[in-house]
């Protein structure tokens, strides 16, 4: 933990909000990376997901811009092992009629391995929904 502050780990949705300004969320995303400057953690997959979504929604230019930013913040990245895999694909199974999405179960598996109880996304339903092995529940931010 960076400075006494509990470390986060970052959700696409999030990382969405902040690179596309035309995101509902985009305003709330700016104020709370204004505010966490240190201590938030991506997740090689999340890193993935939100770069495919932003080339989506507003082209390589826009994704080229936020990945510029990005790389000048020099964010900590954190890779998904093969026991966070099978354990993301376990909570599929065990969730398989909530229709789960994958990279937020590979999410809670790299939260239980790095004992992470804080996540900052604007996706709260499968994290509303998943039981952590480590902790009762999640703490979503923001």
């Amino acid at each position: 933990m960076p400075n006494g502050t509990p470390e986060i780990l970052v959700d696409a949705s999030y990382l969405v909000a902040l690179g596309y300004p035309r995101d509902r969320n985009h305003e709330k995303a700016k104020a709370f990376a204004a505010t966490h400057e240190t201590g938030l953690l991506i997740p090689d997959v999340v890193l993935v997901e939100a770069i495919y979504n932003l080339q989506r929604l507003g082209g390589t230019t826009a994704m080229v811009r936020f990945s510029s930013l990005l790389a000048v913040q020099t964010p900590q990245f954190v890779p998904l092992s093969v026991v966070d895999f099978a354990r993301a694909v376990a909570l599929m199974d065990r969730y398989r009629d909530a229709e789960l999405d994958f990279v937020d179960c590979c999410l809670t598996a790299l939260a239980e391995r790095l004992n992470i109880t804080h996540i900052c996304t604007f996706d709260r339903r499968d994290f509303a929904m998943i039981r952590p092995l480590h902790t009762e529940y999640f703490d979503l931010l923001p």
